[in-house]
């Protein structure tokens, strides 16, 4: 899971991202709220999953986003 949201974050920024690197829009200068709409929707796409639109301000780290998306899934 880790590694395919990694993947698609990569593609997103146009550089490689580990899910170590724990990437943030707080860290990210490119990560601002045009990019984020686009990271949720990518995600959601891509996932085959939908977030609650009241969740989605918060989603502003790769392990936020991981850690939702696995609550989401039931893992």
């Amino acid at each position: 899971m880790e590694t395919e949201i990694a993947e698609i974050l990569s593609v997103l920024f146009n550089k490689k991202i580990s899910p170590k690197d724990n990437i943030s829009s707080k860290d990210e200068p490119d990560w601002d709220s045009f990019k984020h709409i686009e990271i949720i929707m990518v995600l959601e796409e891509n996932l085959g999953i939908k977030f609650n639109r009241d969740e989605i301000p918060t989603l502003n780290s790769f392990k936020k986003i991981v850690k939702k998306i696995k609550q989401i899934k039931g893992l």
